[in-house]
């Protein structure tokens, strides 16, 4: 190469080389606090090694019976006490994966649970085959899902006035009823959602003209049907809250008591152990217990997730909820309602924001509920989860309901799509990081479980972003804590979920919230809508 030819190559323009700009970790999996206050990373393995929670000095957990109650047809009902009765002892799997699918030890009062489940016949309530056909042959899908909701409340009514009330209901679905009352043919909703469109619209030209006296249309003629629940679980659990009891729906392939083939191509069926596992835990947390709680949170913190939801006996579709989900270190849950404000997503956009004043006042009613849970004590620390960004107005005020509060964070939680891959055959660990700047983070809240021996998914995982962060703890300390809340979903005994708890059921909550009739006061307890 010549002198001419290297000065031409060394000063022609150098390709451009990205250099990754970010760095990663992996943060260690959070403890969970058993029976004895001893230490364990999986639900199950510490439930079967050490029991349910107890407190310090307790010689086992506080919860020693549970009281079912169940309705449904006289059939189901056979079947729900055949299989609480199965639950009671030992129920076995293939144990091909011991880890991930270990053996149910069974719940009763000589075991690890230390706890007596109780059933029979002071807590039956049937429900008429012939009144079930009568509700299903309703043609309209809302109406249909009223009346059955109608029957299974007549039903709680007459157990909750026992003299002995039961701690939870199980409300036995037959599959007809699962058919006709939990998806709504396409057609149908289709017809329905134009229908109610049409009736708001003409609602609001009755009242641009209730000032006239001659208005050519008669506001009485306008008066709405009584809407119908939209959905059969959330439509229950809404009209249940009034008896304060909590309630467990359960399908005909629940209370089998083998490992039944696959319903469908592409729907996946739990061994029997494991359904177990699931059901257990979710029952003695809705009878008042505390399967578990965290090991290594600062007492005094209130985690607080923030969403909103549209009310469906609202007369505008632009008028939204707020609700706020809080959750102490402790493991007690709680359901707040807020403000309801307008919010109009072709002007505004999707996600809704709160002003000032409604983020304030939301948060001062969290603060005011932990205060009355805690002897008048403040928490040391408030933290927020939402999933979509802040904006200026929610910060200020929910910064001023927390003047008093000692240390706050306010966190943004979504997904992007953004995906990192790592050398092998398995996915990222769970708990692996991606730190591109202290506000601006990916946290694998699944991936490849170490203990399990295995990546418990199907599908390659995605991970949970840290879209935007507030406040006075280092970033670290966010990730830790969004990880354990992840094990914090007593509505299953698996490792962990997605997403924190905070966050996790928010879109399930509102649902139920937006159900609730007109004047009913809701439950607080965060079990009565599991």
């Amino acid at each position: 190469m010549n002198r001419a030819e290297y000065s031409r190559r060394r000063s022609a323009p150098r390709p451009m080389v990205r250099v990754p700009n970010f760095e990663s970790g992996l943060i260690s999996e959070p403890l969970l606090a058993f029976g004895g206050q001893q230490r364990h990373v999986d639900p199950k393995t510490g439930l079967a090694l050490y029991g349910p929670y107890s407190l310090v000095g307790q010689s086992g957990p506080a919860l020693k019976n549970i009281i079912v109650g169940i309705v449904g047809p006289s059939g189901m009902i056979a079947d729900a006490e055949a299989w609480l009765n199965a639950c009671r002892g030992m129920l076995t799997n293939e144990g091909a994966q011991p880890f991930l699918y270990p053996h149910f030890p069974g719940i009763n009062s000589s075991g690890q649970f230390q706890c007596e489940v109780n059933f029979g016949e002071p807590w039956r309530e049937s429900i008429r085959d012939v009144e079930i056909r009568s509700a299903l042959s309703t043609d309209d899908y809302a109406q249909r899902v009223k009346k059955v909701v109608g029957l299974y409340v007549r039903a709680l009514e007459v157990l909750a006035a026992r003299d002995q009330r039961p701690d939870v209901v199980l409300c036995c679905m037959p599959q007809d009823v699962i058919d006709r009352c939990t998806v709504e043919d396409r057609r149908a909703r289709a017809k329905r959602v134009r229908e109610q469109r049409a009736k708001r619209k003409k609602k609001s030209k009755v009242d641009a003209l209730q000032g006239s006296l001659f208005s050519v249309l008669d506001p009485g003629s306008l008066e709405e049907e009584e809407a119908g629940h939209q959905n059969l679980r959330r439509g229950l659990k809404a009209e249940a809250m009034q008896f304060g009891i909590p309630t467990q729906l359960v399908w005909p392939r629940t209370l089998r008591l083998t490992t039944a083939a696959p319903a469908g191509p592409g729907q996946r069926t739990q061994d029997v152990a494991t359904r177990a596992w699931n059901f257990t835990t979710a029952l003695y947390h809705k009878a008042g217990g505390s399967p578990w709680r965290l090991a290594e949170l600062d007492p005094g913190v209130c985690f607080v997730g923030v969403s909103f939801y549209r009310e469906v006996f609202g007369e505008t579709p632009r008028i939204q909820t707020s609700m706020a989900q809080a959750f102490t270190a402790a493991g007690d849950g709680y359901v707040l309602r807020g403000g309801t404000f307008e919010w109009d997503e072709q002007r505004q956009g999707k996600s809704p924001h709160l002003d000032k004043q409604l983020a304030a006042s939301l948060l001062r009613d969290v603060i005011e509920l932990y205060q009355k849970q805690n002897r008048g004590s403040l928490p040391t620390r408030m933290v927020v989860h939402k999933s979509s960004r802040f904006w200026e107005e929610e910060l200020a005020g929910f910064e001023e309901a927390c003047e008093l509060v000692p240390r706050r964070d306010f966190v943004a939680l979504g997904s992007r799509g953004l995906q990192f891959y790592r050398k092998g055959d398995y996915p990222p660990l769970r708990g692996t990081y991606v730190k591109f700047s202290e506000a601006d983070l990916l946290l694998y809240t699944v991936g490849y479980v170490p203990f399990l021996r295995t990546y418990p998914g199907a599908r390659v995982p995605q991970p949970l972003e840290i879209l935007e962060h507030v406040g006075d703890s280092p970033w670290d300390v966010v990730l830790k804590e969004v990880l354990a809340l992840t094990k914090m979903n007593w509505n299953t005994a698996d490792f962990a979920c997605w997403d924190p708890i905070t966050t996790a059921f928010s879109r399930r909550v509102g649902q139920i919230l937006a159900e609730v009739p007109a004047g009913m006061k809701i439950r607080p307890e965060y079990r009565f809508y599991m």
